[in-house]
This record gives structure tokens, sequence and C-alpha cells, in this order.
């Protein structure tokens, strides 16, 4: 197993119980920090939100059967009282355990399917090239999102095309980048840029974000494809090339780039992820 199909056993296996971020983890053989940021850049969510959300939804199918036991089946759950459970269940369902109990019915609730790390769904990749590159300075939009928002980090871009004619200072192309700059947690969420690269930071109008992102060994892969296949093949870099490739992630920003013939409209022209590494 990779260590996100690894994360999903233990989330599956657990939804009787709360498990923690750090139980995971060390259960992936992995750090919570990694295992996060993993998870929300393959999945597009947050690990601990899925997990709550299996077990609400777990629970739920349990009270359409008419269980008469709601303290029991709270405790069961990992809730330490019937109160902490209903609260929990009406925040995510809107409805109360009773409700859905004495209705006998899950027609009207949003369940959680299980997630599958399904290889066929990963596209296969070639090879990446290893490649050191020099500091990268990057001029745009910086925006913080919530790990339950992360699917709508595209929402950004449409932002940045408002701006983006006040950069100066561009690279010949012009270079379009994008970068996840903090690490990903459950109470900070994620730092994401959008982002034009320049030749100098100075003179950018205070309506442009600036970040530079040092310097590092990247693995760069080209995905020739849509850009609907970015967290596939993100993905598919984790679940698998990195295990075997002799490197290891580390906490440095994730890259994309776009080349020239990308098209923003279309989604067409193919894009890069640049995943900094050091040797395993």
């Amino acid at each position: 197993m990779n260590i996100l199909e690894k994360a999903l056993w233990q989330v599956e296996t657990h939804l009787r119980t709360q498990m923690t971020l750090e139980a995971i983890a060390a259960c992936a053989g992995v750090t919570p920090s990694y295992l996060t940021r993993t998870f929300a850049l393959a999945t597009g969510q947050s690990l601990m939100r899925y997990a709550r959300s299996r077990r609400l939804s777990e629970a739920a199918l349990i009270l359409a059967l008419g269980v008469p036991d709601i303290l029991g089946l709270a405790l069961d759950t990992g809730y330490g009282s019937h109160e902490a459970f209903t609260r929990a269940f009406r925040d995510h369902f809107g409805v109360t355990p009773e409700t859905v109990r004495d209705g006998r019915s899950i027609a009207n609730l949003e369940l959680t399917e299980p997630l599958r790390m399904d290889k066929p769904l990963t596209p296969k990749l070639a090879d990446p090239l290893i490649e050191d590159r020099k500091p990268l300075l990057l001029a745009g939009l910086i925006k913080t999102f919530a790990l339950k928002d992360i699917a709508s980090i595209p929402s950004l871009w449409p932002q940045f095309d408002d701006i983006q004619q006040l950069i100066v200072n561009k690279m010949p192309g012009p270079r379009y980048f994008g970068a996840s700059l903090s690490s990903f947690s459950e109470e900070n969420g994620c730092d994401y840029m959008a982002a034009l690269e320049v030749t100098d930071l100075a003179g950018q109008p205070k309506e442009v974000h600036t970040t530079t992102i040092p310097a590092a060994t990247y693995a760069i892969f080209r995905q020739p494809g849509h850009i609907s296949l970015i967290r596939p093949t993100i993905m598919s870099i984790w679940q698998d090339w990195l295990p075997g490739s002799g490197y290891v992630d580390y906490e440095a920003p994730l890259v994309e780039y776009y080349p020239p013939e990308f098209d923003g409209m279309s989604g067409n022209g193919g894009f890069e992820i640049w995943l900094p590494v050091k040797k395993g």
C-alpha cells in the first residue's frame, strides 16, 4: 500500500472510533503535516474532515435501520455523549439523529462515499526531469484556503486575471505559475499563489503580492493533457512514482508551471508539476 491507501484503510477500518491525525500518519509511516498536505493535494479535501464525514455517514445508515439506542451508537462511533453526537450530526446533515431514525430514510442526506485510490484512475506519467532550480521570483495573488475549500483553488485564477496587467518586470513568455506556499494544516489551510515570474520584485503595485520560491531540487513532471488531470497527476506522483524513486518530498512549495501553449480558457495545452525532493 502507498501512503494514501494506508490512510484511507485506517479511516475505513476505524469508523467506530475517533482516530487522530497523528495516529493515522503513524500508521502510514509519515508525519502529520506530510500526510495532510499529500491527502489535500491528491484529493482536494481535508483528511480529517473526510474521516468525520465518513463516520457520520455510516452512523446515518445505521440510524435509518431504526436503531433504538442513539446513545449507544454515539459512544460506538467515538462521541462522548448523546449531545456531542447530535450536535455533530446536525451540523453535518442539518437534521437530528432522531429524525433519520424515525423516518427510516437517508433520501435527503448527502452521504460521503468511501474514496477509492484506483490505479486505473491515475494517469501514467513519464519519468520526471530531476533538476536544480534557482530561486523563483513570483508576483500575483496569494489567498489562504481552508482545507475544506481546497477544491476551490482554481477560483483564484480569474481574480489574478483582473490584476495581472498591473505586474511589472515580467519574464518574457509570459511564464505563469501556481504555488502552494505553506504547509497544509487542519487549522490554517494553505496559502496558494497564482502568479507570473518576474525579474525583480521591486516596484510592484500594492494590489500585487510577491514571493520568492527558494532554490530547490525538483522532480519535474510534464502532463500534456487537460488541466482537469492536475489532481490525478499529483495523486499518480505520490502513489506510483515517489515510493520507489529513492527520493522523498520535503516541506517546500509545490509548484505548477503553465507553458506558453497552455490555454486558460479551454484548459488544454498541458502543464508541469514541480515536486521539491531530496534523496531519501
